[in-house]
């Protein structure tokens, strides 16, 4: 009886660990670097986030007051959530073919991209959507920044992940 517990328990954790790697087989992104309180909530369930962490189309990604993320995605773009900000990854397919296609939205706060291969070879499919715009991407750097109802200049929010 306990050579069969025993072997349970160990096919149970073999089963746990392969499912944790198709977890993160399925995964849009990484978070590659954050500070502070950075949360991802799918369906309604929020779950904190730290280094290493897989995000998925779906997720509502937030921080927290003087905390930032840092995202690298399956293409390679790198995408920095700043701080009291919130974007949900509405889609993101890339397998370097022309179904490729991604559309991030800011709710509140701001972003910085730095885009990956999916932008460079076909531009039209890579969309930031904020409140008020839809945002088609033409260059490999960017950033965006809501002020109330508007976008606003980056100049004019004071807290920056790379000045803190």
């Amino acid at each position: 009886m306990f050579t069969s517990r025993k072997s349970l328990l160990v096919l149970l954790f073999a089963l746990m660990a392969f499912s944790n790697g198709l977890y993160a087989v399925n995964a849009t992104a990484t978070l590659v670097a954050s500070r502070g309180e950075v949360t991802a909530t799918t369906a309604g369930v929020p779950r904190l986030l730290t280094q290493g962490d897989p995000v998925f189309v779906g997720d509502e990604v937030s921080t927290a007051v003087k905390s930032f993320a840092i995202l690298q995605f399956i293409d390679g773009a790198k995408v920095t959530v700043r701080p009291a900000s919130k974007i949900v990854i509405d889609e993101y397919v890339f397998d370097g073919g022309d179904g490729d296609a991604a559309t991030l939205n800011l709710v509140e706060g701001g972003l910085r991209i730095i885009t990956g291969a999916m932008a460079k070879t076909n531009p039209e499919s890579y969309k930031v959507q904020t409140p008020v715009a839809l945002l088609g991407v033409r260059g490999t750097e960017f950033a965006i920044m809501l002020c109330g109802d508007q976008v606003c200049e980056e100049e004019e929010v004071t807290e920056s992940p790379e000045t803190d």
